[in-house]
């Protein structure tokens, strides 16, 4: 379904000059609550961030020369790494787009979804096993963060378009005939948004609640294709690879539910003595203010994609502010506060089942 043009270098290099080095968008906040006997800064996915290979990527980036991981379904997954410097495979210029990676070295990348060009069935998931079994019952943190293909140095393997969909899901052993399985549309957690920033990774994070002794995590979109919002994002005709493609990066499940996020949060509220409890919550978030800050307040909760979900202005004069959790999904959300003076700060809750 993929060709490499062996010895490409690009049109010119006029796509590389027009993408600038990378950047990452933050769409997650920092979980927290975990049980102590399974504590730890411990990633349950091994070679999370494609840094360990078996075989440096040429002219085939085969997903599983990256140590440990399963190329399933299509088995045509790609390997990306800075080992390779040809064009085809390379970081941060290939065939497939242009991304430095957002850890390491090295990532994955692969087809999302398809339009009517390509088969339906047509997708590429990666596999590892973990190193410990999920216990059900006792919640994970989940994080990976993904970019978009599309102005590669190659027009045949440069996707015009982006989705939706793209996530993990667990199982206790693969399905043995990818092609009937397909699509369960779910999965533990998945990017909600149709990327279109070719520029920057978009980081995706939350929490999972696991119902079996799950072994192995699969990376990939189990959405139908209805379902995934596919979007044209290169309307001036260079890329000919007719799927939507995404780069993967840094894969992290824990026990640890602080682990899965690359990026430190300050809490400014608690620098303002601001209270916040419980957290994680369940159906009401406590706020406790100080009666100097408290005058003409004003909240606002905001998913992980960035958008305010809820907001609301506090009434009364009373310095402890209740807020209705109940019609908010599991996950992490941030808190952020006004009053009229200005904005007062953030703080980082999750809301548990």
């Amino acid at each position: 379904m993929k060709y490499y043009l062996k010895g490409t270098n690009g049109p010119n290099g006029c796509y590389l000059q027009s993408m600038p080095r990378m950047k990452v968008i933050v769409l997650c906040v920092v979980l927290s609550g975990v049980d102590a006997a399974h504590c730890g800064a411990q990633n349950l996915v091994p070679n999370g961030s494609f840094e360990q290979f078996d075989t440096c990527p040429d002219f085939s980036g085969y997903a599983q020369w990256a140590t440990g991981w399963y190329n399933l379904h299509t088995q045509s997954a790609d390997y990306f790494h800075a080992c390779s410097s040809n064009g085809v495979v390379g970081v941060p210029f290939n065939q497939f787009g242009y991304q430095y990676p957002a850890d390491g070295d090295g990532y994955m990348g692969m087809a999302t979804s398809t339009p009517g060009g390509t088969p339906f069935w047509y997708r590429e998931l990666v596999g590892i096993d973990l190193t410990d079994p999920l216990i059900p019952g006792v919640p994970i943190c989940l994080s990976f963060q993904t970019a978009m293909g599309g102005f590669g140095s190659w027009s045949g393997n440069s996707t015009p378009y982006s989705c939706k969909g793209l996530g993990l899901k667990f199982f206790t052993e693969f399905p043995s005939d990818w092609h009937s399985y397909l699509y369960p549309n779910s999965a533990a957690l998945s990017l909600d948004i149709v990327p279109t920033d070719t520029a920057i990774w978009y980081q995706v994070s939350g929490i999972y609640t696991p119902d079996s002794a799950y072994t192995h995590v699969v990376v990939g979109n189990f959405f139908a294709d209805s379902l995934n919002q596919l979007t044209l994002i290169d309307s001036t005709g260079f890329g000919t690879f007719l799927v939507a493609y995404a780069f993967v990066d840094d894969v992290r499940a824990s026990f640890d539910l602080s682990y899965c996020t690359a990026t430190v949060v300050e809490d400014l509220l608690a620098a303002m003595e601001v209270q916040v409890y419980p957290n994680p919550a369940h159906s009401v978030l406590h706020v406790e203010v100080p009666n100097k800050q408290k005058a003409g307040l004003h909240y606002q909760v905001i998913d992980l994609t960035g958008r305010v979900i809820l907001q609301a202005n506090q009434d009364n004069d009373a310095s402890l502010l209740q807020i209705d959790l109940r019609d908010l999904s599991q996950g992490g959300y941030h808190l952020r506060l006004f009053n009229q003076q200005g904005p007062l700060g953030t703080a980082r809750f999750v809301r548990s089942h």
